[in-house]
C-alpha cells in the first residue's frame, strides 16, 4: 500500500480504536472513594462539641434586638388574651390565644431569662414588676418602686401619651389606669389603645384562619396521601444515588455542614464589626449561608448540574395533592403535640427575629425561611443524607435518623424538636414515596410560610401606618 494512502486512514483507525477503549466514568471514582472510620469520627466529634455547646454550654448571652422583639410579642400576647377574654373558646383556640393565666407565666419566664443573662434594660425591668403585681394583686407602683429600686424613669404624662399614640404597651396600659385612680386623665388613651388591642385580634384570627383553611382544603387528599406514603416503602432506589456508600454520605453531609458552620460564625463576627449593615445586604449574605452547604455536597458528589438534579430527583414534578394532604396531617399532628407538650416556650422573643421586624424583615423572612431554606435543606438532608442513610439501613430507620439529625440542628425546645423530627420523617416519607424532591420542598415551603408569614402580621407588623 502506498505510504500516502496509510497515512489517509490512520486518523480513522485512531479514531476507531479510541472508541474501544471506555473513558474513565467520573462517578465510579468517587463510588470507590475509601473513608477511614476514624476520620469519620472526627467529624462527627467536631460536630457534636458544637451541638453540646448549644445545648448544654454556657450561655453566650442574648444576639442584639432579642429585648426589643421580645418585649414586642409578649406585649401583642397580652393584648391578644385581653381583646379576645368574651371570645367563645373555639376562636381563642383558633387565634391560639392562650389563657391570661398561661400568657402572663410566658412573659415573666421570658422576662426572667433576660435579667438572668443582664440583657435587660429599664424596659424590661419595668415591664416584668407590673407583670408582677398583677399577679400578686398588688399596686403596680409599690412592686416597680421596689423592682427598680428609684431608677425608674417612667411618668404618668409621657406614658399616657405614649398610649394616645399607638407606643403603648399592655403593662403600661396597667399602670396608667392605676395612675388615674388618683390623677385626672393626660391624654385620650383608652380608644387607641382598644383600637390597636382589635387590630392584633383581627390579624391574628385572619392570619391563623387562613392556615387551618389551607389545612381544610387538604383534608379531602389525606387518603390519598396515606396510600402515598405506603408506597414508599415497597419501592426501591435506583442508579447512581442508590450506589452511595453510608461512609460516603456521612463524610459529604459532615463536611458542608462543617463548612457551613464556619462560615455563618465568620459571618456574624463580620456582621457585629458592620452596625447599620443595609437589610438587602443582611438578605445576600444569609441567601449565601443557607445556599452553602448544599452547594459544597452537590459538588462534592456531582460534576454537572444536570446529573445532580436528576439523580435526586429535582426532574420529577411535585405532586400537589400528595403535599396537601400531608400538610393537614403535620397540622393535625403539631396540634396534638402542642396539648399535649405544651409549646413551653420562655426563650425571649420565642422564634422570633429582630431581623424579620417591618418590609425588609417580611423580605428577609420570606427569602430566607420560606423560599431558600426549603430548597437547600431538603437537598442536604432529604437527598443526600436521608438517601444515604436508606442505602444501607432502610427506609424506617433512614428515615427516624436523618429526621432527628435535621431537628437537631435547628436548636428548639422539646416541643419544637418533637415537631420538626416528625415534619422531616414526613418529607422523607413523601421523598421515598414519589421520588420527587421539589414535593419535598414544595412542601417545606408551605409549611414554613404557614408559621413565618402569620407570626409577622401578628408581631412585626406596625399597629399604625403612622407608627
Amino acid at each position: 500500500m502506498p505510504y500516502q494512502h496509510l497515512r489517509a486512514i490512520l486518523p480513522a483507525i485512531r479514531r476507531a480504536s479510541t472508541s474501544l477503549i471506555p473513558h474513565r466514568n467520573p462517578y465510579r471514582a468517587i463510588l470507590r472513594r475509601d473513608y477511614p472510620e476514624p476520620f469519620i469520627a472526627l467529624l462527627v466529634f467536631i460536630l457534636g462539641i458544637w451541638l453540646w455547646d448549644h445545648y448544654f454550654g454556657k450561655p453566650q448571652g442574648y444576639p442584639p434586638g432579642t429585648e426589643e422583639v421580645a418585649l414586642v410579642k409578649i406585649d401583642r400576647d397580652l393584648r391578644l388574651v385581653e381583646v379576645m377574654a368574651g371570645d367563645p373558646p373555639w376562636l381563642r383556640w383558633l387565634a391560639a390565644a392562650d389563657s391570661e393565666q398561661r400568657a402572663i407565666a410566658d412573659a415573666r419566664g421570658a422576662m426572667e431569662n433576660l435579667i438572668r443573662e443582664k440583657a435587660a434594660g429599664l424596659p424590661t425591668l419595668e415591664a416584668y414588676a407590673v407583670l408582677k403585681a398583677h399577679e400578686l394583686r398588688r399596686p403596680a407602683r409599690e412592686v416597680l418602686s421596689e423592682v427598680m429600686q428609684g431608677q425608674s424613669v417612667l411618668n404618668f404624662e409621657e406614658t399616657s401619651r405614649l398610649l394616645a399614640s399607638h407606643r403603648g404597651t399592655w403593662w403600661q396600659a396597667r399602670l396608667v389606669e392605676e395612675w388615674e385612680q388618683t390623677s385626672r386623665p393626660v391624654e385620650q388613651w383608652r380608644q387607641v389603645y382598644s383600637a390597636d388591642s382589635r387590630t392584633i385580634r383581627t390579624r391574628a384570627i385572619t392570619a391563623r384562619s387562613a392556615v387551618w383553611l389551607l389545612a381544610l382544603a387538604g383534608l379531602a387528599f389525606v387518603p390519598l396521601t396515606l396510600r402515598e406514603l405506603s408506597r414508599g416503602f415497597s419501592a426501591r432506589p435506583r442508579g447512581y444515588a442508590a450506589a452511595w456508600t453510608l461512609p460516603l454520605g456521612l463524610v459529604v453531609f459532615l463536611v458542608a455542614i462543617l463548612a457551613w458552620i464556619g462560615f455563618t460564625m465568620t459571618l456574624e463576627l463580620g456582621i457585629g464589626t458592620l452596625p447599620g449593615l443595609h437589610p438587602a445586604a443582611a438578605i445576600l449574605l444569609d441567601s449565601a449561608a443557607r445556599l452553602l452547604p448544599a452547594l459544597i455536597a452537590l459538588g462534592l458528589l456531582f460534576r454537572r448540574p444536570s446529573h445532580a438534579m436528576r439523580s435526586i430527583g429535582l426532574d420529577q414534578p411535585a405532586a400537589t395533592r400528595t403535599i396537601l394532604g400531608l400538610f393537614t396531617l403535620l397540622m393535625i399532628i403539631d396540634q396534638a403535640l402542642r396539648n399535649a407538650l405544651g409549646s413551653g416556650d420562655t426563650e425571649p422573643g420565642g422564634s422570633l427575629s429582630a431581623g424579620e421586624a417591618g418590609w425588609w424583615g417580611l423580605a428577609f423572612a420570606v427569602v430566607s425561611a420560606c423560599l431558600l431554606a426549603p430548597v437547600a435543606e431538603e437537598a442536604l438532608y432529604r437527598g443526600i443524607l436521608f438517601r444515604s442513610f436508606r442505602n444501607r439501613l432502610g427506609l424506617a430507620a433512614a428515615a427516624v435518623l436523618s429526621s432527628a439529625v435535621f431537628a437537631l440542628l435547628h436548636f428548639y425546645n422539646g416541643y419544637g424538636l418533637a415537631s420538626v423530627g416528625i415534619f422531616g420523617t414526613a418529607c422523607a416519607l413523601l421523598y421515598a414515596a414519589r421520588g420527587s424532591l421539589w414535593s419535598c420542598i414544595l412542601l417545606h415551603m408551605i409549611y414554613n410560610a404557614s408559621i413565618k408569614i402569620p407570626e409577622w402580621i401578628i408581631y412585626h407588623a406596625p399597629l399604625t401606618t403612622n407608627r
